[in-house]
């Protein structure tokens, strides 16, 4: 089953640290289903590239901030393809729990059976 799949960042404007700079946050969205998460980076609002969702300019903080953001993909990426073939169903809440580390493992038979079912109605909808 083919989804559609995507990973923006964007800056939590509202929320200014006392040094001026504002969190980034990242947003997955699948099938149009939207999860937001905290990327745990500050970052100079006046620096920021709204279109590209970077960082601009060549200093070593920009260019570090923008290679984390690039590893942040990448491992969301590979979460997506590893959830789409071992479930071949993917929700932006499973790709956003699986980055954060907050999968859980099923223990029990009736677990599995249950998260099946789940899924496979989530399907038919």
């Amino acid at each position: 089953m083919k989804s559609t799949f995507s990973v923006i960042y964007y800056l939590k404007r509202q929320v200014v640290k006392k040094d001026g700079t504002v969190p980034v946050m990242g947003r997955i969205t699948v099938d149009g289903t939207q999860m937001q998460f905290s990327c745990k980076l500050t970052v100079d609002p006046k620096l920021w590239d709204t279109k590209g969702g970077r960082v601009t300019g060549r200093s070593t903080a920009a260019l570090e901030t923008n290679r984390m953001l690039d590893k942040m993909r990448v491992r969301i990426n590979r979460h997506y393809q590893e959830i789409m073939e071992r479930d071949n169903f993917v929700t932006a809440e499973k790709v956003k729990n699986a980055f954060l580390g907050l999968e859980h493992r099923y223990h029990t038979l009736m677990q599995v059976f249950r998260q099946h079912n789940e899924d496979y109605e989530k399907q038919v909808e």
